[in-house]
């Protein structure tokens, strides 16, 4: 893993956080979430028009990956959706960024996606979880399993397989980009896919929202109170996503990407705790300290 991708994603995580920050706050909703895409479509829709990559030229699979990573993130906004109903910020914003470490293990291994990860690294990555199931504890005595096994954890493992869904299906895409159009810059290929996913994404929320007669609701609510946060929302994660997805292409297994994102978690713990008043604990400061030395451990050469 190169510095270079090390410091777009410690610049995408803080982004990250403060974007979660705002959906906190304003009670994420679909709406909220469909509102934040339809500015970044918007934003980012001229891209279509000036690429050297010719979109509706690529192959299947391009295709399979690219919607593919859209209904993964249609399973994330759900998830975030329940999510934040039902738990505090700092407690739910690390376990749902942990799992995704795992899943992404996971899933690379099976389907041989990028380079073998080595055991110190994957050593590293599993402190890194373990950190961060340390981070909603009160108290280490509070660390039983069932406490990890309530039915309102299925919101939070939603949210991180949408999480694994969109990082793994994404980077299969840009990989299929630079195959297909070698000469194209990494750059341009990340502007490129976003570009895309959101115009995609979009039209899928608004139509799911044209039909259910609650968001339309919601929808007419938001316009009303004319919540302008979902504008600067929306900046802040077209930002911090398409540092994400230019990072992959420095990058040898995605794994790297998706494990070092979680510098964001001592970030949103401390946003929790400073701007939204959530309680901190002994054990919030230990995962803190596991995550950092489980990322050490993930860049070492061994």
């Amino acid at each position: 893993m190169s510095l270079f991708a090390f410091l777009l994603i410690l610049t995408s995580t803080v982004l990250h956080a403060t974007w979660n920050l705002i959906a906190k706050k304003n009670h994420m909703t679909v709406v909220f979430y469909a509102c934040l895409c339809v500015t970044c479509a918007i934003v980012w829709a001229h891209v279509v028009f000036w690429t050297p990559i010719p979109i509706f030229q690529m192959p299947q699979k391009f295709w399979i990956f690219l919607f593919a990573s859209i209904a993964a993130d249609a399973c994330y906004c759900f998830g975030l959706m329940w999510t934040y109903r039902h738990f505090d910020m700092s407690t739910s914003y690390p376990i749902q960024r942990s799992l995704p470490i795992l899943l992404i293990i996971i899933v690379t291994k099976i389907f041989g996606w990028g380079e073998p990860l080595t055991p110190t690294a994957i050593i590293g990555m599993f402190t890194v979880f373990v950190g961060c199931l340390c981070m909603p504890l009160n108290k280490f005595s509070d660390f039983r399993i069932q406490n990890y096994l309530r039915k309102e954890m299925l919101f939070i493992l939603l949210v991180a397989c949408g999480t694994t869904g969109y990082t793994v299906f994404d980077s299969q895409a840009q990989k299929v980009i630079a195959e297909f159009v070698p000469q194209v810059k990494p750059y341009i290929r990340s502007m490129t896919i976003y570009s895309v996913r959101c115009i995609v994404l979009t039209t899928v929320l608004w139509t799911i929202i044209a039909f259910t007669p609650s968001f339309r609701a919601n929808t007419k609510e938001i316009i009303a109170q004319r919540q302008w946060s979902t504008a600067v929302a929306s900046v802040i994660v077209s930002v911090t996503y398409i540092l994400v997805l230019f990072s992959m292409n420095f990058v040898t297994n995605v794994s790297y990407v998706q494990v070092f994102r979680q510098l964001g978690l001592p970030i949103g713990m401390a946003l929790g705790i400073i701007v939204l008043k959530e309680k901190s604990a002994p054990p919030k400061y230990v995962g803190v300290a596991l995550i950092l030395i489980g990322l050490a451990l993930t860049v070492i050469k061994i």
